[in-house]
């Protein structure tokens, strides 16, 4: 199937994306490399940070250097930074029962910590300058109402990302926008092994069909579909605060 490009319009050419910077975290494969791919296509400087960037090397779970990536991603940005994607994440297998306090530090400081505190960088930055800035969100249908299947690790820590997205909306808007793109089972490499080896005994066949199945679609989500989403709510800049559910349906009752 070939894919549309997202195409924005507006009548100021001050609105256009050309010339905007965008800094995508964990964007080396899946839905991170989707949106960064979507945002160069729209005409975005697309500054990487995640362990294996040419650009900003950093593994946002030690949360303690933040400030310090941060920085460095600026410097990056001669004319500035306009939209920040924290997509950076991580989850645990096994059962619950099975959880030790080193996995819950682990997915915590990385889905939570590490993305809260780049989001007050960006937020330092941009409300000292009082430049417009947009955060993006990448957090999970598995942490919204209706999520079936859960890793329970997964969805406390996107959970608690997504209980931000409001209270930083109303606290730094107009100036900063803040919202959130919530997708379900994406398909990607690693998605579809950890759905094969959690569910079918190595049979990606098997996981791809049980999976899709819960779905009102009946298939898994695309990345460059919740790529369109952060595209999206680049355009639309009426919307703060928002939970965009990008699941096909699974959460329906």
């Amino acid at each position: 199937m070939v894919m549309l490009p997202f195409i924005a319009t507006h009548s100021d050419d001050s609105e256009r994306p050309d010339g905007r910077t965008a800094i995508v975290t964990g964007c080396s494969r899946g839905i991170g490399a989707a949106i960064a791919h979507r945002l160069r296509y729209c005409g975005y400087s697309v500054i990487e940070v995640q362990r294996t960037s040419p650009h900003v090397p950093a593994d946002l779970g030690q949360w303690k250097a933040v400030p310090e990536r941060w920085a460095a991603a600026v410097e990056l940005a001669p004319r500035g930074v306009d939209l920040l994607v924290l997509n950076a994440g991580a989850s645990r297998e096994g059962a619950f029962i099975d959880v030790e306090p080193d996995d819950v530090t682990y997915c915590f400081h990385l889905n939570v910590f590490g993305a809260l505190l780049f989001a007050r960088e960006a937020l330092r930055y941009w409300t000292a300058r009082k430049r417009p800035g947009h955060i993006v969100m990448i957090g999970s249908q598995a942490a919204l109402p209706g999520a079936r299947e859960a890793d329970v690790l997964y969805a406390a820590s996107k959970g608690a990302m997504h209980a931000t997205v409001g209270p930083l909306a109303r606290e730094y808007g107009p100036l900063v926008r803040v919202n959130c793109v919530a997708p379900g089972d994406v398909a990607t490499d690693t998605e579809l092994a950890l759905a094969a080896k959690a569910r079918c005994g190595l049979k990606p066949e098997c996981a791809w069909r049980e999976v899709a199945a819960r779905s009102a679609l009946g298939r898994w989500v695309r990345a460059d579909e919740v790529a369109d989403a952060v595209l999206f709510l680049e355009r639309c800049t009426a919307m703060t605060g928002a939970i965009i559910n990008i699941s096909g349906g699974t959460s329906i009752h």
